[in-house]
């Protein structure tokens, strides 16, 4: 005598998330999650469409949206967080993209931090809400870009706000590379709509002295961009970079009544 199959009992439901706060402290985050897919956690639902209106301005398609345990999820098409070649510039216009609305809006980055120890898991963007005096809502003015490091020797500034202004943020960069790494710069050109510079040796794969230089370098960078206005916004990882071994893309942003 056959035994009907038991029937599997249906997944849990889960509603929309709470606000996460406490008091006067407002926090939401934006988890980035296997290949290609952005978790919207806690966050308030009008910032729900500007996001969208984000990844399909500087991303493109995406394949579908769903409720996954009380977060709004995007699974996008493509793999933005195992991007090669011209896609490893589209995904830090996407991360750019996402950092710009959320701050218009008024939730700023705190941090970003890789919270599991899984294959594919990239980091979870942690924001706080700044109120606007007298409690008005209104879009606060911010100005960032991007820098990432590819491969062992490149370095490349990305931003789609102000072209001119990436431009000269790639003359600061290579102020700093003149003036700390002895080996120079090998080569420039625009890659895929991003700056690059090439340079001689490999500092990102650097050992025993040069590894000092190359640290040395970097903080002179930042330097050069603090002197123009602009302070070291976020580091995050978003991809496996060279050999598979992950590397941290820079987002700078303009110092201002917004963010300081």
């Amino acid at each position: 005598m056959s035994h009907p199959k038991p029937v599997d009992p249906a997944p849990p439901y889960y509603g929309s998330l709470p606000l996460i706060q406490s008091s006067t402290i407002r926090i939401c985050t934006i988890a980035l999650s296997g290949t290609d897919k952005i978790r919207l956690i806690g966050t308030p639902d009008p910032l729900t469409p500007l996001l969208r209106s984000a990844i399909l301005s500087t991303w493109g398609t995406i394949q579908r949206e769903c409720n996954f345990a009380g977060s709004h999820e995007f699974k996008l098409s493509g793999t933005p967080w195992d991007g090669q070649g011209p896609d490893t510039v589209r995904s830090r216009r996407l991360l750019s993209g996402m950092l710009f609305t959320m701050a218009r809006a008024g939730w700023n980055l705190l941090q970003a931090t890789d919270v599991r120890k899984r294959e594919n898991h990239k980091d979870t963007l942690f924001f706080e809400y700044k109120e606007t005096p007298g409690g008005v809502e209104t879009l606060h003015e911010v100005e960032l870009f991007a820098v990432s490091f590819h491969k062992s020797d490149r370095i490349r500034i990305i931003s789609q706000q102000h072209p001119q202004e990436a431009v000269r943020m790639m003359e600061l960069v290579k102020q700093a590379v003149m003036a700390q790494w002895k080996y120079g710069i090998q080569d420039e050109q625009d890659y895929c709509g991003a700056l690059e510079i090439k340079l001689q040796g490999n500092p990102w794969s650097s050992r025993g002295d040069e590894s000092v230089y190359a640290k040395v370098m970097l903080a002179q960078m930042i330097a050069n961009f603090r002197a123009e206005g602009f302070k070291l916004y976020g580091c995050i990882g978003i991809g496996e970079g060279h050999d598979g071994n992950d590397i941290e893309s820079w987002v700078l942003r303009r110092v201002n009544a917004s963010w300081s």
